[in-house]
């Protein structure tokens, strides 16, 4: 019985030491469970749409306002000819 006394020790710190890595004493970390990867690809691919859809929002945006800056640029065009022919 000494003898099993004298081995706890090095049994626990072999278990301490399997339970400090990875999974089943492997130096890598555990794997992703599939149900987390399937979660965070179903929230990837909504946060894709929802990139993609504000994108296209921006760019309607963009297109509003560049058509309002030509229209504001054609308005002044004209008032300045008004200016002009009545100055003369």
């Amino acid at each position: 019985m000494a003898g099993r006394r004298g081995d706890a020790p090095g049994a626990v710190l072999l278990l301490l030491l399997l339970a400090s890595h990875g999974c089943g004493g492997a130096t890598a970390p555990c794997p992703t469970p599939t149900t987390e990867l399937d979660r965070l690809r179903t929230e990837t691919e909504r946060l894709e749409r929802e990139m993609d859809e504000a994108s296209r929002a921006e760019e309607a945006v963009n297109e509003e306002r560049e058509e309002a800056l030509r229209r504001m640029a054609e308005a002044e065009a004209a008032l300045d000819s008004i200016a002009d022919a009545r100055a003369r």
